[in-house]
């Protein structure tokens, strides 16, 4: 690339497209379907456009075409459905964490008032709370409850107020 793109940096096709413009254009699906997931594809995209831009001269960056797309909006246009693809496979992935925290909390909360082999009769106190083993387990058990409670309300104020 590095023969080529002074070169292809201050040429325009016969649509005034700029190598921006090209790079802004959706690759083909046999490239995309090398990469797993809508995400990754998009950040694959992403990293191109931001590359090729790094060398394009800044008066090409904001040229339109013949069509009158500016390589930025051509970008935009092109990539709509893998956005939206890769915004549902999010949504997906978010739903099943929460899922997972809101198991983690349960248990968390389950083993919080459920106290390890039980408690003294005259005095109420857990069996092993003079156990440093005890200790560690009361506190790695808060830290679990906490960070999976934690994770629930995040995701809920983002389901329920949006970005």
């Amino acid at each position: 690339m590095d023969l080529c793109k002074n070169l292809l940096s201050h040429h325009l096709d016969m649509e005034d497209n700029s190598i921006l413009h090209l790079a802004g254009t959706l690759a083909p699906l046999s490239k995309l379907k090398l990469i797993p997931g809508a995400v990754l594809q998009m950040q694959r995209e992403m990293q191109w456009f931001q590359e090729v831009k790094k060398f394009l001269p800044s008066k090409f960056r904001l040229k339109d075409n013949e069509f009158g797309e500016t390589p930025a909006a051509r970008f935009t246009v092109q990539h709509e459905d893998l956005v939206r693809e890769g915004e549902n496979w999010m949504k997906g992935v978010a739903n099943s964490c929460t899922i997972v925290a809101s198991l983690i909390a349960t248990i968390a909360f389950a083993a919080a008032i459920t106290v390890p082999s039980g408690n003294h009769d005259n005095t109420g106190l857990p069996i092993f709370s003079n156990e440093s083993a005890f200790i560690v387990f009361v506190f790695l058990n808060a830290l679990s409850l906490f960070t999976a409670a934690t994770s629930l309300l995040i995701h809920l104020h983002f389901t329920i107020w949006g970005k």
